[in-house]
């Protein structure tokens, strides 16, 4: 295989997050087995009606990511204007998805209560430096990855940057050491390391320090670095003995050492939105699957918080795989696929100039709209005599 560019490479992550993101949408919630019996296997967009018939504010417009991705096309925005996060321009963003609220939270898809908390408390004007949620949940990770490939050369960078981001939403040091595994792993894999268990312990190597740094440099702010600190590089560290043993047997330790860390609830299923048993089970599965399809294909099809682990890994896969290995069929019907792609292509030059990037918040309150439309035309076809849309109920992130 050819070598590949920092420009496929930027490409396939923000394609990929995308794509993940999307696949994932319309199984969130559900278990493997719950999935096998309504689809055998998802490989390709869904609109999740068959899988949840009396629950319309489930079903979603096929191709069309959420909130995971949003908020990693508001992150590359505010880094491409200024060079790096500014809250504050992320914050004003996020309220400009949010009203008018036409929906549950605007034009924010998918979202879940400790978001939509934090878009209450910056409408009061509360600062965006004091909103973060005290909850171990992936939100923070979900988004994170164009950083990684936008500090691609300046690793020393990514701590402040992914603080930045992440402090607006999540204070509890499993959070944000989630969000810092998915950086450096994707700033690792843009600059070409090759995938492999020296990936794994280099990974978590990065976050071991970057935890230490964050119980000192926030001792204020953050929560949970008391009894916690270590959680995410031990989960990453320990999957590396992982990468032998058959698939479920390797799931069912990430799962029980996620256990070990502090899941309320108690965790599961190993893509359970818990930084500890998510960002190793994505890392385990880039390591032992042959390609980005295949990659993508196995997480999502492990349900639960489906698009949070389908956005990871698609970001992990695309800056490990490149952009061309993504299968047509995705690309063909993934939403707003110029924006997304431009965007990655923007990340890779550090720049816009001359990428015809459409408008971010106009484009997302018209992709809202039109899911609004198509699931109300499907509801009114399989729920003739009504049902509850309630389009962004969700208890996630």
């Amino acid at each position: 295989m050819p070598t590949l560019t920092l420009l496929n490479r930027s490409r396939g992550c923000f394609l990929g997050l995308a794509i993940g993101d999307a696949l994932g949408a319309p199984l969130e919630g559900l278990s493997p087995q719950q999935i096998r019996t309504q689809y055998h296997v998802v490989d390709d967009f869904v609109d999740g009606v068959r899988a949840w018939k009396k629950k319309p504010y489930r079903w979603r417009m096929p191709g069309l990511y959420t909130d995971d991705t949003q908020q990693a096309l508001v992150l590359t925005d505010v880094l491409l204007a200024n060079g790096s996060i500014v809250p504050e321009e992320v914050a004003s963003i996020y309220l400009s998805l949010a009203n008018p609220r036409d929906t549950h939270a605007g034009a924010h898809r998918g979202t879940g209560r400790s978001f939509r908390q934090v878009l209450l408390d910056l409408e009061k004007g509360i600062s965006p430096r004091q909103t973060g949620q005290a909850s171990a949940g992936i939100g923070a990770a979900m988004r994170i990855a164009p950083l990684g490939v936008y500090f691609h050369d300046q690793p020393d960078a990514i701590f402040d940057a992914v603080m930045a981001a992440s402090l607006i939403t999540h204070r509890d040091i499993r959070s944000l050491a989630g969000a810092m595994a998915v950086a450096y792993a994707v700033q690792r894999l843009v600059a070409g390391e090759p995938c492999g268990a020296g990936l794994l312990l280099w990974v978590a190597a990065d976050v071991a320090k970057a935890e230490d740094r964050i119980a000192a440099e926030y001792p204020a702010s953050v929560v949970s670095a008391d009894l916690h600190r270590r959680s995410v590089s031990t989960s990453i560290a320990k999957a590396e003995a992982l990468l032998e043993l058959p698939r479920n047997a390797a799931l069912a330790a990430i799962i029980e050492e996620a256990n070990q860390h502090g899941s309320n609830p108690v965790c599961r299923n190993a893509t359970m939105g818990f930084p500890p048993a998510l960002i190793p089970a994505c890392l385990y599965l880039l390591m032992t699957t042959e390609s980005l399809e295949e990659a993508i294909v196995e997480v999502v099809n492990l349900g639960r918080d489906a698009d949070s682990a389908g956005a990871i890994l698609g970001a992990l896969a695309g800056a490990s795989y490149g952009a061309e290995t993504i299968p047509e069929r995705w690309l063909e019907r993934l939403r707003n696929r110029e924006g997304i792609d431009y965007r990655g292509q923007a990340l890779a030059y550090k720049s816009a100039q001359g990428l015809p990037i459409p408008e971010l918040v106009q484009t997302e309150h018209d992709l809202t709209l039109m899911e609004n439309e198509v699931r109300e035309r499907m509801r009114n076809n399989f729920l003739p005599n009504g049902g509850d849309l309630g389009a962004n109920r969700r208890a996630g992130h």
